[in-house]
């Protein structure tokens, strides 16, 4: 692999999707407490920011709704809860290019990651200042400050669309301190935007009062979990929200959340559900009961017992690690993150 530079990347003559959207489209895909956004361009053109946890609930929403091929993937930064999907994602659709913050990780999911991009032969791109364009939608990529001693979060990568009027702006799990650097650094990269994808899972440790008075964006999208256990979003920041006179969606309230935009800068916000409706209740392999276990596709009693005996031995840190249970195999194991009801709490 190897790192392609350059300004200007234009994705030229590929073949697009059997289905291409008849506007941008932005996918904030529930994956419970994690990250993952689908970009389909106009012209069936996509990228995808983020790919949440190893539970397959991305690769099983691409999957769902079509996707045949994914021109890029960016990875905000490389924690587990942003990339753990990506190497089955890899797997399964071979982008051409890739693009993280350029700071490893010593993780075995980042491993992992890595794996999958040798194997598929992708380009891995400098997190520069540039523009990427898919069609007619501009990604500006808003560079991380590529300081290892701030740690991951504040080393996000950020990325502001741009799709004739209409402006969206992800920021990853970027911290006020991140956000401080930005604005000293890349004033001029953050416009006023329609829609901005909640900084870290909408912590107060996330989003400033400074960047969100520049985006001042009109709907804010929060990627979290239902129950989660950081208790994301904070009242602060959904204080900071409403001050800032933003609609709110939450992917724990209302599911994937699906946003159509046009070039006049109209947008039209899809939800999966209705935030009255009954939440979506996932279960956590490592916690659930014998009896909630038994909800999941393939698990009857015996395998049940297991799951507990061998969580009790060492707790399960994937869903992959499924296979650990005697009888449950690669087929069944595709079949349980096609469910979409069982998951690793991180």
């Amino acid at each position: 692999m190897s790192r392609l530079p350059g300004v200007l990347l234009t994705f030229l003559a590929v073949l697009c999707l059997s289905l291409a959207a008849q506007a941008l489209e932005l996918h904030f895909i529930d994956v419970g407490q994690a990250d993952a956004v689908l970009i389909q361009a106009d012209t069936g053109h996509t990228a995808l920011y983020d790919g949440g946890l190893d539970d397959g609930r991305a690769l099983g929403y691409l999957e769902r709704i079509g996707i045949e091929h994914l021109n890029l993937l960016i990875a905000s930064h490389n924690h587990a809860d942003h990339i753990g999907g990506f190497p089955e994602i890899i797997e399964r659709y071979e982008p051409p290019y890739y693009m993280d913050n350029g700071i490893p990780h010593t993780t075995r999911t980042y491993e992992r990651v890595l794996d999958a991009l040798e194997s598929a032969g992708a380009e891995l791109l400098e997190p520069e200042a540039r523009t990427i364009t898919l069609g007619e939608v501009r990604l500006h990529i808003v560079p991380p400050p590529g300081k290892p001693s701030w740690g991951h979060n504040n080393n996000s990568v950020g990325v502001i669309i741009e799709y004739g009027e209409f402006r969206a702006s992800f920021t990853g799990d970027a911290e006020p301190e991140q956000f401080e650097w930005w604005l000293e650094h890349h004033r001029e990269a953050f416009p006023r935007v329609h829609v901005h994808k909640a900084s870290h899972h909408g912590s107060a440790n996330g989003d400033s009062p400074t960047a969100m008075e520049m985006l001042h964006p009109e709907t804010v999208v929060i990627g979290c979990g239902a129950g989660n256990r950081y208790g994301h979003p904070h009242d602060e920041t959904l204080a900071l929200y409403a001050a800032n006179g933003a609609d709110v969606y939450r992917t724990d309230q209302h599911g994937t959340v699906r946003v159509t935009a046009n070039p006049d800068g109209s947008y039209e916000i899809s939800p999966a559900r209705d935030s009255e409706a009954s939440e979506f209740v996932g279960i956590d392999i490592n916690t659930a009961s014998a009896e909630e276990l038994q909800d999941i596709i393939h698990i009857g009693p015996a395998y049940a017992q297991q799951i507990i005996a061998l969580r009790e031995e060492r707790p399960f840190t994937s869903l992959g690690e499924l296979t650990r249970v005697q009888g449950i195999g690669e087929g069944r194991l595709a079949d349980i993150r096609e469910q979409g009801l069982a998951y690793v709490a991180p």
